[in-house]
């Protein structure tokens, strides 16, 4: 017999050690991977995420990882979670999507597929990090419909983080889309409360009170505080809110009370940077509140105003301050310190290409040289033109197109002698209201939900109310009060439902309500005066 050869313990026998996927497996594992899957799968068990990252630039030109749709899932969700679990960066969180939205695809056309149920298990992951990611600001459609296919089927909903919760609620929230986070925590909530820690869920409740004020549900925020209230009384956050609360439903005292225990809450905490910010916010609530609740109380309001604006460092700040003075000014009718506050706020701002609160300083200075120019008896007629024409001017420079938007639109249209573009832009005025008074309280604007908003006008049948209290509020406490607007949205309730019946209206209909229209307008301004050489506005 021939000699036995000695055979080497090393593998290849001896020859070079292989390279490509298998050098990449941790030491720590048993036995080197041959494919994709069993590489990154490995790593990603072990939490090697950098070296999925490796592989993922490597490998990211492959349309599929396996041609077994179980372990392309698995290899789709791995490097989707190692970029997702990286430094955030536009780039990282871009490829994290792209990764996690194949996956998904994956398992949304290999649905019936037996052998995939087992990968069924990264469907919560994989549809809450995909909402957390779009919740950014990227797509809050796309975030809402990640979350619902995430609990698609009843799949491992206990498989869900606390911090996915959080972060998606702040972000709808941020982004004021809160009937989104009220869908999201309201469907959410019983599993919070099982398997959530005492931070999370207080954080969840602060969250979705939020939310409910910011939608209109002041009844349910309200309840909702009041049982975390009887936990902790001296809980600021829930001080504020109920606060917030009480200022949405119109009852100004309770808020300011609510307020002003918000801030001695603040200052027992001490007073680092964070405390001071907080009670800086408070405070400026706290003025607000003071003013929508009796003009006596003018001097303390704009004092704290004042007092904020010497303190205030911070630029944006300052223009918010600003704002919020040249509001309330405004609904002093105090026109020229109105004027003053905003011209402040031009000359401070530090974006010069515009943004959110030059739009609205914008729209508020169109308000206050309307509102001068329509109640302002001692003008004469060359200061009544140059305040009409600053009017148009500043709302010429307002992109935003809302409800009251349209009415002052329709004022400036009508006054400057355009009287079809001001029944064009009233129209759509009244078609809004019409929308939002089934919506909503005419005055605190609570959302119309189980009879929380039981009462209505008797004379237009169109404005809801929470209650008389409500209804006595915006009956005549403005220029274009409930009781001026009150036949007008009656006659276009009518209108419309006669259009609607007989699929039109005649040239007779259309003449009797221009007719209302004009009264209306000459009603909102009886100092109105013709000009000869129009300023045309927007």
């Amino acid at each position: 017999m021939g000699k036995k050869s000695k055979r080497s313990n090393k593998k290849n026998n001896g020859g070079p050690l292989r390279t490509g996927l298998a050098a990449a497996v941790p030491t720590a594992t048993a036995a080197p991977a041959t494919t994709i899957c069993e590489t990154i799968c490995l790593l990603f068990g072990a939490r090697e995420l950098d070296e999925i990252l490796k592989l993922e630039l490597k490998y990211r030109h492959l349309e599929t990882f396996s041609t077994d749709p179980a372990e392309d899932v698995h290899v789709l969700h791995a490097i989707g979670h190692a970029n997702y679990a990286s430094p955030k960066d536009e780039t990282r969180m871009n490829r994290a999507v792209h990764y996690f939205e194949r996956a998904k695809e994956r398992i949304d056309a290999n649905a019936h597929d037996l052998y995939l149920r087992d990968s069924l298990r990264y469907r919560t992951d994989i549809g809450m990090c995909l909402a957390d990611l779009y919740s950014n600001g990227r797509d809050m459609e796309k975030a809402i419909s990640s979350y619902r296919w995430s609990f698609a089927n009843g799949n491992r909903p206990h498989e869900v983080k606390d911090h996915h919760i959080i972060t998606i609620s702040r972000n709808f929230n941020r982004f004021k889309k809160c009937e989104y986070t009220i869908e999201v925590l309201e469907g959410s909530m019983d599993l919070i409360r099982r398997t959530f820690d005492e931070w999370a869920q207080s954080q969840v409740e602060t969250y979705l009170i939020q939310a409910y004020t910011k939608f209109g549900e002041f009844l349910k925020a309200k309840a909702t505080n009041k049982k975390r209230l009887s936990k902790d009384r001296n809980n600021w956050i829930a001080v504020m809110q109920s606060g917030e609360i009480e200022e949405g439903l119109c009852n100004y005292k309770a808020a300011i009370a609510h307020f002003r225990k918000g801030v001695v809450e603040l200052q027992k905490q001490g007073h680092d940077g964070d405390s001071l910010s907080r009670t800086r916010v408070i405070i400026m609530d706290l003025a607000t509140a003071l003013l929508k609740y009796s003009a006596a109380n003018e001097a303390e309001a704009f004092a704290i105003f004042q007092d904020e604006l010497d303190r205030c460092v911070d630029p944006r700040r300052k223009e918010k301050i600003l704002f919020q003075m040249g509001t309330c000014y405004r609904k002093l009718n105090k026109w020229d310190q109105s004027i003053e506050a905003l011209r402040q706020l031009f000359l401070s701002s530090t974006r010069p290409h515009g943004g959110p609160i030059l739009l609205q300083a914008n729209k508020a200075m169109a308000q206050t040289y309307l509102e001068q120019y329509c109640t302002d008896t001692t003008l004469d007629i060359d200061h009544r033109t140059q305040i009409l024409r600053h009017a148009i001017d500043h709302s010429n420079q307002v992109d935003e197109v809302s409800t009251e938007m349209h009415l002052t639109q329709a004022q400036l249209f009508y006054f400057n002698g355009d009287k079809q573009q001001a029944y064009r832009h009233l129209k759509l005025y009244l078609n809004a209201r019409l929308a939002e008074c089934k919506l909503s309280c005419y005055s605190c604007k609570q959302r119309v939900r189980h009879g929380s908003v039981p009462f209505s006008c008797a004379s237009c049948m169109v404005a809801s109310y929470c209650g008389r209290k409500h209804q006595k509020l915006t009956w005549k406490n403005e220029r274009i009060c409930h009781k001026v607007l009150c036949p007008l949205l009656g006659h276009w309730r009518m209108a419309k439902k006669k259009k609607k019946k007989h699929n039109g209206l005649t040239d007779e209909d259309r003449r009797k309500y221009e007719a209302v229209f004009d009264t209306f307008f000459e009603s909102i301004c009886p100092y109105n005066i013709r000009h000869a050489q129009p300023t045309e506005p927007r």
